[in-house]
């Protein structure tokens, strides 16, 4: 059989699998449909099929897959192994499409007898199935990116994990849109807005260095989210970052809300392993709450990653601490965990290159290998009012940037994670633009370590025009 084309056999493929999930017109079969009956002269194609996927046709099952009249094509056209190498696909998508108490439990009632049931997470092979090479691909028109369908950097597309081998991706971008945490609602919308600016990947001003001819870097996608129970999420995402994570390259998530810190923290833990790793994260907030109703929120992302003992409290260091959440209960919770945080005061008292000189030093405690994560909330809320858990007083970008930046130039960095970005609160986009340069901050100083820069090394036509 002549194979189709990659855009064409994924449109299809896409179409057969996710029909039931799109708006319902003439195209996608509905409840109101009459019952399909197999038609007399398509009865013999059926023999050499065995018992289940013969069930699957007559009584109608696939219509949740594809409308009649493409199954009756489909069994018109193909020969008899092709036709049973389709219905095994369908059949195996149905069977995840299904209720699984070991996977599925979650916080709130869920209704169980839902066609719909994990639609959104399985990944079916029926979509591998192309005539594509493993890899990152192009999704521009034209020769330059900024023509095309945004992506995080301008970058490639890669879907799976043989993409990101295939490519030897050092960075993969991703976003992670929850949105159920406290604070003001739109994270979600966090990595549409960062995409939609092309203000990643920019030039480092030090070394002046262009991280995107020193690394490989895709767009990785959004990982799925569950819009109604974080607890839901918190699986799925776990095992996509460890996936990732798998195939050597650095997952950089992009929020979503700030619960999302725990399932990405966790996922680099499963190949990297508990506590063999340290954590520097920028945020208002502690998140360390013990005594919270729900099992996972921002509110104590940081409490679970030390009780779980993902995270060592000894390899923690967390700035810019401030607003309601910092009691002295949880700050001595933080001290006895051994946990070195740097408040608000202390930047007030000692002055921030203080205090960055310290958090510097103290990376000599932490293991080589280091996870980065910042809440935008730590930021001056006249540099990013579209903090989700917006809070006055806070660090400069400026400040925020040239430390992220040290930080992922002076260590091996196995994961980074910025969160809380509610572009919706702020319509000058100001926000966004300072969101992504954050990451930035991060991409480059990778990229500087790569290039075999010192973490504070400056290009000298970057430091001084040379005329005096």
């Amino acid at each position: 059989m002549k194979k189709l084309p990659f855009p064409v056999l994924s449109a299809m493929a896409t179409r057969w699998v996710l029909c039931s999930a799109m708006v319902l017109t003439a195209s996608c079969v509905t409840a109101a449909e009459p019952a399909w009956q197999l038609p007399d002269s398509l009865t013999d194609k059926l023999a050499a099929l065995d018992a289940s996927q013969q069930g699957f046709v007559t009584r109608g099952d696939f219509l949740q897959f594809m409308p009649a009249r493409q199954m009756e094509f489909e069994l018109g056209n193909r020969d008899a192994a092709s036709m049973s190498a389709l219905l095994a696909d369908l059949l195996l998508v149905a069977g995840e499409m299904g209720y699984n108490p070991t996977r599925d439990m979650g916080a709130m009632p869920l209704n169980l007898a839902t066609p719909d049931f994990n639609f959104g997470v399985i990944l079916p092979p029926i979509l591998r199935k192309d005539v594509r090479s493993p890899g990152p691909f192009s999704v521009h028109r034209y020769l330059f990116p900024e023509s095309g369908v945004p992506t995080f950097a301008g970058a490639p597309v890669a879907i799976y994990p043989e993409d990101l081998v295939a490519g030897d991706v050092d960075i993969a971008i991703v976003g992670i849109p929850n949105d159920l945490s406290s604070g003001r609602r739109n994270a979600k919308f966090g990595p549409r807005a960062m995409r939609a600016l092309d203000t990643i990947a920019t030039p480092d001003i030090q070394t002046l260095v262009d991280p995107m001819k020193v690394l490989s870097v895709v767009d990785y996608g959004d990982f799925a989210v569950d819009n109604m129970s974080t607890e839901r999420t918190i699986g799925h995402v776990t095992a996509m970052v460890a996936e990732t994570a798998g195939t050597g390259a650095i997952p950089m998530m992009v929020g979503g809300d700030t619960s999302m810190l725990y399932p990405g923290v966790k996922g680099v833990a499963q190949v990297h392993g508990n506590g063999n790793f340290g954590l520097v994260h920028f945020s208002a907030h502690p998140d360390a709450n013990r005594q919270a109703v729900h099992t996972i929120s921002d509110d104590q992302a940081l409490f679970l990653l030390i009780d779980e003992g993902i995270v060592n409290g000894a390899h923690l260091i967390t700035v810019g601490l401030r607003g309601d959440a910092v009691t002295l209960d949880t700050l001595q919770w933080l001290r006895d965990q051994r946990v070195r945080y740097h408040t608000m005061a202390e930047v007030n008292q000692t002055g921030y290159r203080a205090v960055m000189a310290r958090v510097v030093d103290e990376l000599s405690a932490l293991p080589e290998k280091l996870f980065v994560s910042i809440d935008v909330s730590v930021i001056e809320p006249a540099n990013m009012v579209a903090a989700g858990r917006i809070a006055a007083n806070g660090l400069s970008i400026q400040d925020v940037t040239s430390t992220i930046r040290h930080l992922c130039a002076a260590r091996e960095i196995v994961g980074f994670e910025i969160t809380d970005l509610a572009p919706m609160m702020d319509f000058s986009r100001l926000s966004a633009v300072n969101a992504n340069a954050v990451l930035n901050a991060c991409l480059v100083g990778i990229a500087a370590r790569e290039a075999g820069f010192t973490a504070d090394a400056v290009h000298p036509l970057a430091l001084d025009h040379g005329q005096d």
